[in-house]
């Protein structure tokens, strides 16, 4: 702790030092004001407002400023801002966690909705769009983060908050550009992007390549990671007189990490890897009769993941239906598409109303579904179906419980025909009460064909004090519906069956929010806030809780973020924030199984503990400084404080050295412009390289995993 607030001083006084001595103040004004249309986002309105004035908590990301400090992707830029924690998961997902709110074992389903260029990554199997955040940050104009709830707007999938990813491309950003770059890993990337007109019509493209053959030795499970990873993505967008066409694929297919269940290759002869495929297309109009504005959208997109695991330790020396198996693998292959139609009408002024309405429907439904077990499989062709019944390690048919395997022929994840068709209605109101206060109404009704009815609702006051000083209060109710498999999932060995019974997930979050802007070059943001989560969707193993997903006792999450920026024309550009969260979490007893583990104690189900594997305190810093036109140094550092550690360890008998340690992280980052057109980049991560750890899979190993230590980037981009 000693470290962390030494190094908070050190950068203030640098900031001091810098406002004190800025050289380049002299530059006229109209600079500054072209950053701060910079900051003018729609997240959270979906009107164009300046951040300050939004009526939401929002942080925007300008990616050259991140590029320049050697953020290369989505997922670090998020790890960069207050409240934002990213992790790994064991099959190399990427779990993002806000304020401190996350589903511990049931990790794949986001809280926050993920959009490119406004279009929703939408996935309703699975509810992860982890596989869209490394897209990288050469082909981003902006990222806008709105953290708490914003359903009133979007709907289920902004249930913690919603980032839109604004490509250059999204953006119409008319210029050509090709980069290609390589580093530690035996990484290679290339991309570009490419504008031009034919016959009125304005057309974009871009498009990437990476792959590496990344591996990281992991002492305690007796081997090296497989991270290897070929990735692609492909865009096009056409426009012309209000109408505008959208396309977009991604293909990314990368091994298993430090693999399922935590064992690194264990069956040499069996692939483990998995690929994610995903396709959009929008068709939209945007148009204006009379004062008022109608905006229409058509979208479909497709989705694909197959996956490869394997397990040694499970059949490792069991013999099932007469027949000894040499290990446990299996295959899943599930895709699905997913449909969508939204209209907004953006009336003309009433008075001091500006009002904004919005009427859509989604279709989502599985189209294709596969799935392989080679246990189960030679149990089903032995015929001897006793053999899961005196095998307690699978729980098959507990009494009122939702078992793992009932139908033990079943070769597919989820019931056969399963879709969710979501009909929805939202209206905005944004009112002028006075020349200095600002009130939102939103209200947001959901249908959905097999979950029931949801209401968001969302107030918020904005008062413009004077120049310098806004003040917010805010409060919203936002939803995420259970995905497919949580809800429908058939059980399968070390697949978790869902529940038909579940409910949505539901949270209420209240704020209260201080900007302070004393001049062009320094603004300060200060956030309080406080929500309950009822109905959470989670899962245990513990012999004491419940099987399969289920829905748990409240949860709460109370913190404080603040965010400091400062921003000269040419030579200065500082960013610096620090978080503390509080998360409340219970794990529940199981009331029905009677199969409990006398040897373990369970928690009273009356105390609640912190959510784990969570850093209750973080503080992170980005800071470009341009001595001359033709060099930038750029520097990220990000701290995160030790986390928290469940009260109940099964695995580790020493519980008490199963968090992750506390981390200091620097990057470095040289930018030299060759020309007005030509750019090197040198990029050094974590150059003091500190010991970067992750929680370990269900902390089979003492004080987590350990991921990169130092590596380096270099990356050169021409323009024409």
């Amino acid at each position: 702790m000693k470290i962390i607030f030494t190094n908070i001083a050190f950068l203030l006084f640098l900031s001091n030092l810098l406002h004190a001595n800025t050289t380049d103040t002299t530059n006229s004004n109209v600079t500054d004001f072209e950053s701060l249309l910079n900051d003018v986002s729609s997240i959270a309105t979906k009107k164009s407002i300046n951040v300050d004035y939004l009526p939401s908590v929002v942080t925007v990301i300008d990616a050259q400023t991140f590029l320049d400090a050697g953020i290369q992707n989505i997922s670090q830029a998020l790890d960069m801002l207050p409240g934002f924690q990213v992790q790994v998961s064991p099959m190399g997902y990427t779990i993002t966690t806000v304020r401190g709110f996350k589903n511990p074992n049931a990790y794949f389903a986001d809280k926050t909705l993920i959009l490119i260029d406004g279009v929703p990554i939408n996935n309703d199997v699975t509810g992860t769009a982890s596989f869209y955040l490394d897209f990288p940050m050469h082909l981003v104009k902006k990222i806008e983060v709105l953290r708490g709830p914003a359903s009133t707007m979007y709907g289920g999938g902004a249930y913690y908050g919603a980032v839109n990813i604004i490509t250059k491309m999204g953006s119409s950003q008319k210029n050509n550009q090709i980069y290609v770059g390589g580093g530690s890993y035996g990484a290679i990337t290339a991309g570009t992007n490419l504008f031009t007109t034919e016959n009125g019509w304005n057309i974009f493209a871009d498009g990437y390549a990476y792959s590496n053959n990344k591996a990281l030795p992991l002492p305690g499970y007796g081997g090296d990671t497989d991270e290897t990873t070929k990735d692609y993505s492909v865009g096009f967008k056409a426009s012309k007189d209000g109408w505008e066409f959208l396309t977009r694929l991604k293909h990314e297919t990368s091994g298993n990490y430090y693999s399922f269940e935590g064992e690194l290759n264990p069956l040499s002869d069996r692939p483990e890897n998995h690929t994610n495929i995903y396709f959009l297309s929008q068709l939209s109009n945007k148009t204006s009769f009379n004062d008022y504005e109608l905006e229409t959208k058509i979208n479909y997109s497709h989705r694909n993941e197959n996956v490869n695991a394997n397990i040694a330790s499970v059949t490792n020396s069991s013999s099932y239906a007469g027949t000894r198996l040499n290990g446990f693998y299996s295959i899943e292959n599930i895709g699905e598409d997913n449909y969508g139609f939204e209209s907004t009408l953006t009336l003309p002024p009433i008075a001091s109303n500006d009002i904004l309405i919005g009427v859509g429907v989604t279709y989502d439904v599985v189209s294709q579904d596969d799935y392989f077990s080679s246990v189960e499989n030679a149990i089903v062709q032995s015929g001897n179906m006793s053999t899961l019944k005196s095998d307690s390690s699978f729980r098959y048919n507990q009494v009122n419980e939702p078992a793992y395997w009932l139908d033990p022929t079943a070769t597919t994840i989820l019931p056969s025909g399963i879709s969710r068709t979501n009909v929805y209605g939202y209206a905005q109101d944004l009112i002028s009460l006075t020349n200095t206060i600002d009130l939102i109404l939103g209200l947001r009704f959901d249908n959905m064909s097999d979950v029931g009815n949801e209401l968001s609702k969302r107030i918020g006051f904005v008062y413009r004090a004077n120049d310098k000083t806004t003040l917010k209060l805010l409060y919203g109710s936002a939803y995420r519906a259970p995905t497919l498999t949580e809800k429908y999932a058939l059980g399968h060995i070390n697949l978790r069956m869902g529940d038909p019974d579940l409910k949505p997930e539901e949270c209420n979050t209240y704020e209260a929010a201080m900007v302070y802007v004393p001049d062009f070059y320094n603004k300060f943001t200060l956030n309080f806030y406080y929500t309950v989560l009822h109905n959470a969707i989670d899962l245990e193993e513990l012999s004491y809780t419940p099987y399969g997903y289920t829905q748990y006792p409240d949860r709460t999450s109370k913190g404080v973020e603040f965010e400091y920026f400062y921003k000269t024309s040419i030579k200065h550009n500082f960013y610096f924030n620090l978080s503390y969260t509080k998360t409340d979490y219970i794990t529940p007893l199981d009331t029905h199984n009677s199969n409990q583990d006398k040897n373990l104690e369970a928690p009273d189900p009356s105390i609640v503990e912190s959510m784990p594997d969570i850093s209750p305190f973080m503080a992170k810093t980005l800071y470009i400084y341009k001595p001359t036109t033709a060099f930038s140094f750029g520097t990220a550092w990000r701290y995160f404080s030790q986390t928290t550690a469940p009260r109940t360890v099964w695995v580790v008998s020493d519980g008490a050295d199963t968090p992750v340690k506390a981390a200091n992280i620097f990057d470095e980052t040289l930018t030299y412009h060759i020309s007005p057109t030509s750019t090197l980049q040198i990029t050094v991560k974590n150059i003091f390289n500190e010991r970067v750890m992750q929680p370990a899979y269900y902390y089979y190993v003492n004080g987590g995993i350990q991921r990169e230590g130092r590596n380096y980037l270099v990356s050169f981009v021409q323009n024409f």
